[in-house]
This record gives C-alpha cells, sequence and structure tokens, in this order.
C-alpha cells in the first residue's frame, strides 16, 4: 500500500490551476476593490507602463471578473515589452483569461505561442504545458494533452495540477488503471484539492475490476483518500489552501 497522504501537510505549490490568480481578491463593487483599483492605477499614472505596473492590473480585473479589461492592459504591456520571457508569460496569462471567458481554443492558440518563444522560467514552461494540456483534453484531443502534461511534470513534478490532468488524458484514451494511478499522486501531493477524489471516485464507480488488476488495493487507498481530503477541509490546513498565510 502506498503511503498515506497527509491532511496536516502544507502543499508544495499553491493548487490553483491558473497561474496568474492571486488569493484574497476583493468583491466586485465592494470598497475594498474600488481602493485596490484607485492605487493601481495612481502607481500606472507615476511609473508608466512597464511589467511592474501593467502585470498587476492585469490580476486585479481578472480576478474580479473583468477579463476584457484585463486583456486591455495586458496588450499594453506587450507592447511595450520585447522580452521573450516577458512575451511568454503574457501568452500564459492571455490563455488564462480566454480560459475564464471560455475560449478553450483561443486559450490553446496563445499556450502554443508562449511555447514557441522557449522561454526559461520553470513556472511560466510549467503552465504552459499544464493548461495547454486542460484544453486539449476539452477538446478530446487526449493523446496530444497527454504529451504536454509528461512535459509540465519534468519542469516541476511537486505540481499536482499535471497530475491531475493527466489521469484526465489517460481516462480519455480507456487507460483507467493509469488514470487512477495519476488521481492518487495528485492526491498525495496537494489533498486540499477534492477534485481528483472525485473523479477517482466516479471511475471506479464505473471501472473498478479493470483498476483492480493493477492496483489491487486501490480501495483501501480511495478509503485513505477520503479521509485525508475531509480532514483538509477544515483547520489550518483548509485556511492555507484558500489564501491566508501564516507565519
Amino acid at each position: 500500500m502506498k503511503e498515506k497522504p497527509d491532511p496536516k501537510a502544507k502543499p508544495a505549490r499553491d493548487p490553483d490551476s491558473f497561474f496568474i490568480k492571486l488569493p484574497g481578491a476583493p468583491q466586485v463593487g465592494t470598497a475594498e476593490a474600488q481602493r485596490q483599483e484607485r492605487e493601481l492605477l495612481e502607481r500606472l499614472r507615476r511609473k508608466g507602463p512597464r511589467a511592474e505596473t501593467l502585470k498587476p492590473l492585469v490580476i486585479f480585473y481578472s480576478r474580479v471578473g473583468q477579463q476584457e479589461t484585463a486583456y486591455r492592459y495586458l496588450k499594453t504591456w506587450m507592447k511595450h515589452s520585447k522580452q521573450p520571457e516577458e512575451l511568454s508569460e503574457c501568452l500564459l496569462m492571455s490563455g488564462q483569461l480566454a480560459e475564464q471567458v471560455g475560449q478553450v481554443q483561443a486559450a490553446a492558440a496563445f499556450y502554443r505561442e508562449g511555447l514557441e518563444l522557449k522561454p526559461e522560467a520553470v513556472a511560466v514552461n510549467y503552465f504552459l504545458h499544464n493548461n495547454l494540456a486542460f484544453c486539449l483534453n476539452s477538446l478530446f484531443e487526449y493523446e496530444a494533452a497527454a504529451s504536454h502534461c509528461h512535459k509540465a511534470i519534468e519542469y516541476d513534478p511537486s505540481r499536482a495540477n499535471a497530475y491531475k490532468n493527466l489521469g484526465a488524458s489517460y481516462h480519455g484514451l480507456g487507460q483507467y488503471a493509469q488514470a487512477a494511478a495519476m488521481w492518487l499522486k495528485a492526491l498525495h501531493i496537494d489533498v486540499s484539492d477534492g477534485r481528483p477524489l472525485e473523479l477517482l471516485e466516479n471511475l471506479l464507480t464505473a471501472q473498478l475490476e479493470a483498476v483492480q488488476r493493477e492496483i489491487p488495493d486501490v480501495q483501501e487507498q480511495l478509503t485513505e483518500c477520503r479521509h485525508a481530503v475531509q480532514s483538509a477541509k477544515g483547520g489550518r490546513f483548509a485556511d492555507w489552501a484558500r489564501g491566508l498565510t501564516f507565519n
């Protein structure tokens, strides 16, 4: 039996699927949101258009649900940046904005363009491959999606996202035991994200015998993961998952 997931252990990385999301964003229309917006716009006015002033605005408007405004500032950032590293990050963020409004094919195109720039940053490479895999799974292109998941894992095997997406790729290809193994792996890395558990439970409801042939103790592992996920929903660990920080 594999090592049990520890519900008290802090994941190695932020479980958020989107690279540009930040925790604790204010609600649209609140005084706090208006204050943050004024401060960011004033900073842009004082310092001019550059990465340090435009990127926070893109993040802010993305988080408060104003994707069109976010993309307008993102295009301004791309216009003023000629560095491939910055442009690849802009394309990653463009893809994420497209995903947020349901434009999966456009998002995939942005991610591919970002990869063509051959960025050096590990996190940017990871999310370009991971998020492209998510889009390809959504478009039923499972083999291509699996390939990008593997590349993402090569860049950073400590994040759960790519294992979760790889499980979806294997499931789409009818490789059920491999899908189960990837969702178990995702849970062992980040038990605060209950989505792999839900996917695993649905899979075992439909394909238990096929999975058990290769993972005989899968039901025992499922039980352990259920307990870990339930434990993670309360207390200090759940607070961290919601974006709070502790010293």
